[in-house]
């Protein structure tokens, strides 16, 4: 999936997120010409510093735990702006991607542009971390990621563009317990967003956002809930590990075994072992 151009420099796509491609790269003395983009530029600045002039000559610099912002046609060049330049994480969706991913979550944008290049936002940095990490991974799940990159979208153009969304629309009860029912009956396989969309009636932003606001948890993190449940009866009934995983709709025993670390505090492994006669594990 990943394919490296050198120890430094690393671009992949992730066929759950059509039209984007992610970059990650580690620029010492790299030196970008006058150039523009017909996708967007999104993405943080994670150590170092690069220099960016747009606006005829007008110059930024990019520092560690800043924001890039480039919306497609804005002429800018770039150069390391410190000694040991700067180390970046991308991605370039494509505009048509942008442009509704914009209707779901604002109903259209007049204008698709941004305040300035660069910004310092804690939250859009760590949401963008998080998109970036997942479509890194081949089994990523695909709710997790369209919802992140919905988060993406709605919290840079809603902060740094200026968009605002709808006026909140009453909360949609029986719409969500059907969401809510389609998870728990469908927990072991890969769900979508387009699914959640069409059994509730609601658009793809908004069933996230109102399921959240009831059930306390976006749709992807509730189906992991789920997920660690059924692994953990599995696991308790004696079936192996790595089965438990599969039943359980994980991709393998290591996303398992992350999940209950982040959810109940030990490993599948360590309940495993607890299930022998006097056993006590402290084990990893």
């Amino acid at each position: 999936m990943t394919h490296k151009h050198s120890p430094d420099l690393a671009t992949w796509r992730n066929t759950h997120l059509p039209g984007t491609v992610f970059l990650r790269a580690d620029y010492r003395g790299q030196r970008f010409e006058r150039h523009f983009h017909e996708e967007y530029a999104i993405g943080v600045i994670d150590s170092g510093c690069q220099a960016f002039e747009y606006d005829q000559g007008r110059r930024l610099d990019m520092p560690s735990g800043s924001v890039a912002l480039i919306a497609p046609g804005v002429v800018h060049s770039g150069w390391p702006g410190a000694e040991n330049g700067w180390r970046y994480r991308m991605m370039y969706p494509d505009a048509a991607r942008v442009r509704a991913a914009l209707d779901e979550v604002f109903g259209g944008l007049p204008a698709a542009h941004f305040h300035r290049p660069v910004v310092s936002d804690a939250r859009l940095y760590w949401r963008l971390s998080r998109l970036h990490d997942a479509a890194a991974d081949p089994h990523a799940d695909p709710l997790e990621l369209e919802g992140l990159y919905l988060a993406v979208i709605h919290d840079a153009f809603a902060r740094h563009a200026g968009a605002r969304a709808p006026a909140a629309a009453a909360r949609h009860a029986p719409a969500i317990a059907r969401v809510r029912e389609l998870l728990a009956a469908e927990s072991a396989r890969a769900v979508t967003i387009a699914e959640l969309s069409q059994v509730s009636g609601l658009g793809k932003f908004q069933v996230i956002r109102q399921f959240q606001a009831i059930h306390g948890l976006p749709p992807h993190a509730y189906l992991r809930q789920l997920r660690v449940q059924h692994a953990r009866h599995a696991v308790l009934a004696g079936v192996a590990l790595a089965d438990a995983a599969l039943l359980a709709g994980f991709a393998d025993q290591a996303h398992m075994t992350r999940a209950f670390r982040l959810t109940l505090g030990y490993t599948p492994g360590m309940l495993a072992h607890s299930l022998r006669p006097a056993a006590i594990s402290f084990k990893k």
